[in-house]
């Protein structure tokens, strides 16, 4: 791509500098500021989730990012992730509703429009991120221990079903045999990272040597 064999480290580093920045200026901002203007980027980023059937980028058969002129090109659901989880920890510590249960109905309409676009997408790696990460807020939140694994069983049951019988899901499948027998083939990044490990030895051999 470029004869500067720093190309990625710079491109990284200039991603790690701008996400550290958020980090702090966050960190600093009053709660009650922090909350409005996480709701205002929800709901920025949730609308850009919603752009991606109709102008995203499609890579490899997956339709997941958006490349403006003005922006470099992103997924939007990586920027909705931190904003979605605020959004779910105010409904589950509102106190305008008692009714706990309510609270989980309110905070899974949140998240199931951004499951569907997800799984149309398709990425089911995310969908079950967004999914997990919401069963996880529910579950310190106090719910009951029954109807939590209730739950959890149904949810499973779905996630296996799509992977197992959806064709359009069939890429996951091929991972899960790849990972669990190397020799089906398919396993690219995974022979390449044991490639590296072993080429670099100890102490590595720097940027460009063990190609």
């Amino acid at each position: 791509l470029n004869n500067n064999n720093y190309l990625f480290f710079f491109k990284h580093l200039i991603f790690i500098s701008i996400g550290l920045g958020t980090v702090f200026f966050l960190s600093y901002l009053q709660k009650e500021k922090l909350y409005i203007l996480s709701q205002f980027l929800f709901l920025i980023c949730f609308l850009s989730l919603c752009l991606v059937p109709l102008i995203g980028v499609e890579v490899k058969g997956s339709k997941r990012w958006l490349d403006f002129l003005f922006l470099p090109k992103f997924q939007p659901i990586e920027i909705l992730k931190p904003f979605m989880i605020i959004m779910i920890a105010l409904i589950l510590s509102s106190k305008s509703k008692s009714n706990l249960y309510i609270k989980y109905l309110l905070s899974f309409l949140l998240i199931f429009p951004i499951i569907i676009l997800l799984i149309s997408q398709p990425d089911i790696g995310q969908t079950v991120l967004i999914f997990f990460t919401w069963f996880a807020l529910i579950f310190v939140s106090g719910i009951n221990l029954f109807l939590f694994f209730v739950f959890f069983g149904f949810v499973i049951s779905i996630i296996s079903y799509l992977i197992f019988f959806v064709p359009k899901f069939e890429y996951i499948l091929i991972r899960i045999t790849s990972f669990f027998d190397p020799s089906s083939g398919n396993n690219y990044q995974s022979e390449k990272a044991s490639e590296a490990i072993i080429n670099g030895g100890f102490f590595g051999k720097g940027i460009g040597e063990g190609i």
